[in-house]
């Protein structure tokens, strides 16, 4: 065998044996991660005012002349809501071979949607909210400590909401020569919040903390504006207030042999408070305006019921929770949310 050959066939052995020593390497080292890896954490809890998962919600709310289509006077109404959201997996992993570390990123996105389906003759849509995120990031460090099972931290550096009153009612209300017939309540954000105790879809108990806040990018604090062509823009005047804060306390019973699992959720929230006025009308008094102010309040939403987990599966869509579900606080949709005196109590049905 020539110098030339026994060059080659050397350089053929070490290249033989750095081959087989990286695939056995990357045999030995488990995957870390993936792309469009469903992630257990930084998900929506119950009692989220905006989550991000399946809800619909049939029950008694407040009722008033403004979104009452059919004018029927009552102090209650039976109304439907229907939240279409999802957060959509980008990727999500362990940062660490043990699995004490996690890292995922998704996009959130949501359309929560008013229907008046007691409305015998149109069935308005009253109210369509939509909200959507660029990748927000999650990072969970896992401590296995007794009570602490782990704590996470969320930041969707940038979320925007816009809102659409019904077809129906601002047709409605143009016909009543409403001063304000449309506000378009629409603005871009950041979010964050802290999470002690992560279900991570877990049948076992758990209680879960969270706090969180949103912090509007309008400097001056604008949540919403009043084309001139839709009202009066002198009838609002928006003040400096950018932030919105909550609480939220989770509750998940042991798991039945059979998957299922008492559940409940309650939320505070402290929020701006839209300072237009409240719009009334009646056929014999015409319209009437009560004066509102800028401000803040506090919202409370609360979640009680039970969960079924679809056995041999965890993921999107894997529980399946049935309840009520109870409002109080301004009318948190669209641009009613200057009415401050807004209650529901709704059958619930939320799919994660």
């Amino acid at each position: 065998m020539g110098k030339v050959e026994q060059l080659s066939m050397k350089r053929y052995v070490i290249l033989l044996i750095v081959f087989l020593s990286l695939s056995l390497s990357a045999q030995e080292k488990p995957r870390l991660g993936g792309w469009f890896r469903h992630a257990a954490y930084g998900q929506s809890l119950l009692s989220d005012e905006h989550p991000n998962v399946v809800r619909f919600d049939v029950g008694g709310n407040t009722n008033r002349s403004e979104w009452d289509w059919g004018q029927t006077g009552k102090r209650w109404r039976i109304n439907t809501f229907a939240v279409m959201g999802i957060n959509v997996p980008i990727w999500s992993g362990n940062l660490t071979t043990d699995g004490r570390f996690g890292l995922s990123v998704s996009m959130p996105m949501s359309a929560n949607i008013w229907l008046d389906l007691a409305e015998p003759v149109t069935c308005p849509i009253v109210d369509t909210d939509y909200r959507i995120a660029l990748p927000q990031n999650t990072f969970i460090h896992r401590l296995n400590k007794g009570f602490a099972k782990n704590y996470s931290i969320t930041l969707a550096p940038f979320k925007h909401e816009s809102t659409h009153i019904g077809d129906e009612l601002a047709l409605q209300h143009a016909d009543h020569g409403l001063p304000l017939r449309r506000v378009n309540v629409s603005c871009n954000y950041t979010e964050i919040d802290f999470t002690f105790n992560e279900p991570e879809e877990r049948l076992a108990e758990c209680h879960t903390f969270r706090v969180g806040l949103l912090l509007n990018w309008d400097k001056e604090g604008h949540w919403y504006f009043i084309d001139p062509t839709d009202g009066n823009p002198t009838l609002a005047s928006p003040r400096n207030s950018r932030w919105e804060a909550w609480l939220q306390y989770q509750y998940q019973s042991p798991a039945s042999k059979h998957g299922f699992q008492g559940v409940a959720s309650l939320e505070i929230r402290n929020r701006a408070k839209m300072g237009y006025p409240e719009q009334d009308w009646d056929e014999t008094e015409g319209v009437s305006l009560t004066p509102r102010t800028e401000g803040r309040i506090f919202t409370y939403n609360m979640f009680i019921g039970a969960r079924y987990s679809c056995p041999n599966y965890t993921g999107m869509f894997s529980q399946f929770n049935v309840g009520v579900r109870l409002y109080h606080g301004n009318n948190p949709y669209g641009q009613f949310r200057n009415y401050t005196n807004f209650n529901q109590v709704n059958f619930c049905i939320i799919v994660q």
